[in-house]
């Protein structure tokens, strides 16, 4: 069944919250404010059909191919994918480039969506709920930024925009320009792996243009799919968390490594450094020595005297040499370490910006909530205003009826009562609701009894305490109702207030098919005997009897 899609569009920068945000040139701001997007499938009859879980399988086959490392998988002719990864570029993002080709013959985007949760569950191990979730912001995503290439050289790395062009780059809004024209974006995190909840970037996917789009498409304003992904933003920061502390940890044990080989380091420099100097030392009081000597004796040890000297410097600056090796090498681990501080601050910022993003995310929700229940209060107004009032006969050869509020131009019922045993042709009308004999006798142990239903709702409802004759009439004189109930073997004429049905007086007893007629003289009942009984209106006290 076809759904047609209209989706609004406006775009909001993710200044805030991506860290890797680049200008958009404003042309391309201002046509996607103003763009209107509709997605069309196409409805109508097809010689094949296909399941849901077989269209699902074609991303999953896909996912898996990413997943167990694969840069590209797929037919080209067909469905194919782009792993466009960089990691030796800093800024902007990695992307899944989903290529669409020209066999391909999707035709409806709840199926295009099909594949693209697909494939999320099988390359990053998303739950299926959370696959489905994605799938509909990244088709309305790529939607709005269809053949913007200054958005995606803007945001992405140039790994990803090489693939893309002016009419293919995003997702094409008609279902027959989707094959061989589509290439559908992916933004991806820097943690993108299996299992990572947060391996898809979210920020993008879900900026101010996206949200409107989908308020536009869906009857909900978006609320529940803008919820389900605000969840998986909230379990991804939870992750990353964790991540950072595991980060800072790691740094931390580096550091302390960093600091005892230093010491090492400088303590063995020192050592050296002494002993060479004791060295020194006594190769003077040496010489001294030999200089006192025959020169014979002198020369030859002086020879000797030499080459000992030269062997120990040629130590000294082995020593000095491997020192200044340990020195750089800790130099490269602490300016190593330092990138890596480096990255950590960013990844905190962007994780404090995220906590923004999503506690904006949860303002609008909470707004857009409100208005929808105005609305729908509104609506429901609006739909009440416009409908009848009538009394729906549950079975029509039988007289047990409901009270149902009808739009009479659909034939949709707006509210209806619980009670379904009113007796249609005793109904009353006090104006705030509707009193009637309501109930029925049998083995099911049954009664019937008066019933005031509220108009407003249909859901207050009050009964009497006494039994009413079936098929007595029910009148209303001034503001009080009249019925014929039961009193122990006898019946009576019963005044009841309306609309709490409290009986306030009880007549003498009369024939339970008597009619009661208002007069000049008072209430007019009929006894069992056929005479007629004039009752007071307000205590029914018989003033008269008049024999037959």
């Amino acid at each position: 069944m076809m759904r047609r899609n209209c989706l609004l569009s406006g775009i909001a920068l993710l200044m805030a919250f991506n860290v890797f945000s680049l200008d958009v040139d404003v042309p391309e701001v201002e046509s996607t404010q103003t763009a209107v997007i509709e997605f069309i499938n196409y409805v109508g009859p097809h010689t094949v059909i296909e399941s849901a879980d077989s269209i699902r399988g074609i991303g999953r086959n896909l996912g898996t191919a990413v997943a167990r490392g694969a840069a590209r998988a797929g037919e080209a002719g067909r469905y194919s994918v782009i792993h466009a990864v960089d990691p030796a570029v800093l800024s902007g993002f990695d992307a899944d480039i989903l290529f669409v080709g020209e066999g391909a013959k999707v035709d409806h985007i709840d199926n295009l969506r099909r594949i693209i949760a697909g494939f999320l569950e099988a390359a990053y191990s998303y739950s299926k709920k959370d696959a489905d979730t994605l799938a509909v912001f990244i088709t309305i995503y790529n939607a709005i930024y269809r053949g913007k290439l200054d958005y995606f050289a803007s945001k992405y790395k140039p790994v990803v925009t090489k693939e893309l062009g002016p009419n293919t780059a995003g997702l094409a809004i008609r279902w027959d320009e989707w094959a061989g024209r589509s290439r559908i974006v992916i933004p991806l995190s820097a943690r993108a792996g299996s299992g990572v909840i947060g391996s898809v970037d979210t920020s993008p996917i879900s900026d101010k243009a996206t949200v409107e789009s989908l308020k536009k498409e869906s009857d909900d304003r978006g609320i529940g799919d803008r919820k389900d992904l605000v969840d998986i933003k909230e379990r991804s920061q939870e992750e990353e968390k964790a991540a950072i502390a595991a980060e800072k940890e790691r740094i931390a044990k580096e550091e302390k490594a960093i600091a005892e080989e230093k010491a090492k380091t400088e303590a063995a420099k020192a050592g050296a450094g002494s002993k060479e100097q004791t060295e020194q030392k006594a190769q003077s009081q040496d010489d001294g020595k030999a200089a006192q000597k025959e020169p014979t004796d002198l020369a030859g040890t002086s020879s000797e005297q030499k080459a000992e000297k030269g062997s120990q410097q040629e130590a000294s600056m082995a020593v000095s040499d491997k020192a200044k090796e340990e020195e750089k090498a800790i130099a490269e681990k602490e300016a190593r370490l330092e990138e890596d501080k480096a990255k950590l601050d960013e990844r905190e910022k962007a994780l404090e910006a995220k906590d923004k993003e999503i506690a904006a995310d949860r303002a609008d929700i909470a707004k857009d909530q409100k208005e929808a229940i105005r609305d729908e209060i509104a609506d429901q107004a609006a739909k009440e205003a416009a409908g009848s009032m009538l009394f729906e006969l549950l079975d029509p050869n039988l007289p047990f009826s409901r009270l149902s509020l009808v739009d009479l131009k659909t034939g949709a019922s707006i509210r209806k009562s619980q009670v379904n045993t009113i007796r249609a042709n005793t109904a009353q009308d006090t104006g705030t609701a509707i009193i009637a004999i309501a109930g029925q006798t049998g083995g099911v142990g049954g009664a019937v009894r008066l019933v005031s239903i509220a108009k407003n709702d249909y859901r207050n409802v009050v009964y009497s305490n006494e039994d009413v004759f079936a098929d007595s009439p029910l009148w209303k004189y001034g503001n009080a109702i009249y019925a014929v109930i039961k009193k122990g073997n006898d019946w009576i004429i019963g005044r009841y207030d309306s609309p709490k049905l409290e009986l306030k007086a009880g007549s003498a007893p009369i024939s339970r098919f008597s009619f009661l007629s208002q007069t000049a003289s008072g209430l007019v009942a009929q006894g069992p005997d056929g005479g007629f009984l004039v009752l007071d209106p307000d205590s029914l006290a018989t003033r008269s009897e008049i024999k037959r």
